[in-house]
């Protein structure tokens, strides 16, 4: 019977991985996926626990990581039943994540149940931690749409880097923001171009 259980989660985690984000239909210039947005959130999350660890002093036991990657990862499944609400319809509309979250995992993963109400409630430093990762990975997007010629991603940007609260997450952000997202292979471009004289 547990096996039948995990083996729903799992198509339902396919439904996620399907779904797209809503928000960007309104900047009109954008698809990604619940489950892009999802991996983007983790691999920014991750590499901000590391950061927080290594320069905040009083942190010898460092961030739960593992508590960071579960919050990442299944912080917006809820989403296979809730649907993707952006910002605009909230205003409009409401969800009740806390029920989908129940029904999709109490009986089966009640310690992950307990994890999503703390991401939910914001108060550790782990929640903070992808809270704050999810609000980079929706700026990386946007940053991307500035570069690709739209007009409008600028004002969203900037207008939510100010949703930022730790430092480390604010000063990765800004960076983000003014780096071109192609110097990561700038290197690795000179070198191919090098190779092409020859």
């Amino acid at each position: 019977m547990r096996i039948n259980k995990i083996t729903n989660l799992v198509y339902e985690a396919a439904v996620v991985k399907r779904m797209q984000r809503t928000g960007w239909q309104i900047l009109g210039d954008n698809e990604e996926g619940v489950g892009e947005h999802t991996f983007m959130t983790s691999v920014i999350a991750y590499f901000l626990a590391k950061e927080i660890s290594g320069t905040r002093p009083g942190l010898e036991a460092g961030v739960n990581m593992e508590t960071v990657l579960v919050m990442s990862v299944f912080h917006d499944f809820h989403e296979a039943r809730t649907g993707d609400l952006d910002k605009i319809a909230t205003f409009y509309m409401t969800r009740d994540q806390d029920k989908a979250n129940r029904d999709i995992f109490a009986g089966i993963d009640d310690e992950l149940l307990t994890t999503l109400n703390t991401y939910e409630e914001k108060e550790t430093l782990e929640a903070k931690i992808v809270y704050e990762a999810n609000v980079i990975a929706f700026l990386v997007e946007l940053k991307l749409l500035e570069e690709k010629g739209n007009t409008h991603a600028r004002e969203w940007l900037d207008g939510n880097l100010t949703r930022l609260r730790l430092p480390e997450a604010i000063e990765l952000a800004k960076d983000l923001a003014s780096s071109d997202s192609h110097d990561w292979w700038k290197n690795l471009r000179a070198t191919l171009h090098e190779e092409f004289l020859k």
